[in-house]
């Protein structure tokens, strides 16, 4: 029986902001800085709308990250940063960042105002890098969807040279051929569809150009 994850602090400020923002994929980043050390954890998960997680397997690649934000509350401070790309419109990027320290959590431009806010040119100073750094993580982001983007067009377009190859046909066709068989020793109905598969692909093949 599947169990319940414990509702922790961590947990409540990570559903937050990634719920905060419109459905889409969600690039994650949080940064922990304690006692002389930087601990840095990032994964991607889609959220549907509604709350809803989509991920081969959101609790366990989400754990690290609300376990760091579970011990930057205790100690240390901890930067949350989740870039998110739109599901409605891919093209668009949004970007929130939050800070984690002395048991609180801060949106970054609060996290600002409550340091400078004393200062107008000391807070305007630090408003500038805010926005610069913003604008540095959307570019990196950006560089990983692109490059993403165009592997699986690299990736495409090997699969579509490869399909108007005979090599190709024929390791289908003897893929199916031998699944054929071992349905059909195995008293499997299916057999004959991959039989007919085979077949098929065997009449592709004497089409294909030669390689």
């Amino acid at each position: 029986m599947a169990t319940t994850p414990t509702a922790t602090a961590g947990r409540t400020h990570l559903h937050t902001a990634i719920t905060h923002d419109a459905p889409g994929l969600k690039f994650i980043r949080v940064v922990h800085f304690w006692n002389g050390t930087t601990t840095v954890h990032r994964t991607e998960v889609l959220y549907a709308g509604d709350g809803l997680l989509l991920a081969g397997d959101a609790e366990t690649q989400l754990a690290p990250i609300i376990q760091t934000l579970d011990s930057a509350l205790r100690h240390g401070v901890a930067v949350l940063e989740i870039v998110t790309e739109h599901a409605t419109t891919p093209a668009r990027l949004t970007i929130q960042r939050y800070y984690l320290y002395n048991g609180r959590h801060y949106t970054d431009a609060a996290f600002d105002q409550e340091l400078c806010g004393h200062d107008p040119a000391l807070l305007a100073a630090a408003e500038r890098a805010r926005h610069a750094s913003h604008a540095a993580s959307l570019r990196r982001v950006q560089r990983e969807v692109d490059e993403r983007q165009a592997e699986h067009e690299r990736s495409a377009a090997r699969i579509a040279r490869e399909m108007q190859t005979r090599a190709f046909w024929l390791r289908r066709h003897r893929e199916h051929l031998a699944r054929a068989r071992g349905s059909r020793r195995a008293g499997e109905h299916k057999w004959h569809a991959y039989a007919l598969n085979a077949a098929a692909f065997a009449r592709t093949r004497a089409a294909a150009i030669p390689a």
